[in-house]
């Protein structure tokens, strides 16, 4: 209805201004959290522990962070991007957080990014950014590339320790960043994106179910849902039926989502 003035869009807009959003975000999460951030603190304590390691792929600007040190939980954070970078080591400098500054990828190397400028939607992945460009993001713009540094999950474990939880969202390179892991951890979860890469899902749960030796299940929660689509937990014969089907790309799944493993002992 026009007129109405929405304080709440007024609020975001200025402490974006004062350069404080993600301070207070975090503060919020962690002293006053909202339905929709209490939803996000339900969903993860189905995987983490007080004094639990986990592992943020992909960190922005910390939003999981604060949630897993909510559950009581010990982060090691990757973020290649260095305006996000910087706001993570302000905003977590006191907790019991280890902030790198690098990609996650499948062999350690230097590779380009394309900073965009929604910070949201930066990339090492081309195919993504095209598939972006040609969608509901048109707008955007990814023209500034940067070399950045690429480690590896393997990598990580042997610096950090195993976690109990790795969360991946590297924007469309997330097959590559699980083609880094050859340990068995008991839970990680992965970003998918429709409808461009549809098929990366699938690949993703093959790799997974390859690691594990199919000793593993699966659940899905839709973009910022916060909600386990499946009641019971499925196998990767169902999940990748589903993936694989049109009704994947038509039918509630959102433009992009989480796709959620565990080891069967989890269970």
């Amino acid at each position: 209805m026009k007129g109405i003035i929405n304080f709440g869009s007024i609020w975001r807009r200025s402490l974006k201004a004062m350069g404080v959003y993600s301070k207070w975000l975090i503060w919020q999460q962690r002293n006053m959290p909202d339905q929709k951030m209490k939803k996000m603190i339900g969903l993860y304590s189905n995987f983490v522990s007080p004094g639990d390691l986990c592992f943020d792929i992909g960190a922005n600007i910390g939003s999981r962070i604060a949630t897993f040190l909510v559950l009581k939980a010990k982060v090691v954070a990757l973020e290649p991007q260095e305006k996000c970078y910087a706001e993570l080591k302000r905003n977590f400098k006191n907790d019991p957080v280890t902030i790198v500054s690098k990609g996650a990828g499948s062999v350690n190397e230097v590779k380009d990014f394309y900073v965009a400028d929604d910070s949201l939607l930066s990339s090492f992945s081309p195919e993504f950014i095209e598939g972006q460009k040609s969608g509901h993001f048109k707008n955007n713009d990814w023209s500034r590339v940067e070399q950045v540094e690429i480690t590896t999950l393997d990598s990580l474990i042997a610096e950090y320790g195993m976690p109990q939880f790795i969360k991946i969202d590297t924007e469309g390179f997330e097959l590559e960043v699980l083609k880094g892991l050859s340990k068995k951890v008991k839970a990680l979860s992965f970003e998918y994106t429709l409808p461009h890469q549809s098929a990366q899902a699938a690949e993703c749960v093959e790799a997974i179910d390859q690691l594990y030796n199919g000793k593993v299940e699966y659940n899905m929660s839709r973009d910022e849902a916060y909600a386990f689509k499946f009641p019971d937990w499925v196998n990767s014969t169902r999940l990748l039926e589903l993936l694989r089907s049109e009704n994947f790309n038509t039918s509630n799944f959102g433009l992009y989502g989480d796709v959620y493993a565990r080891t069967l002992s989890a269970s």
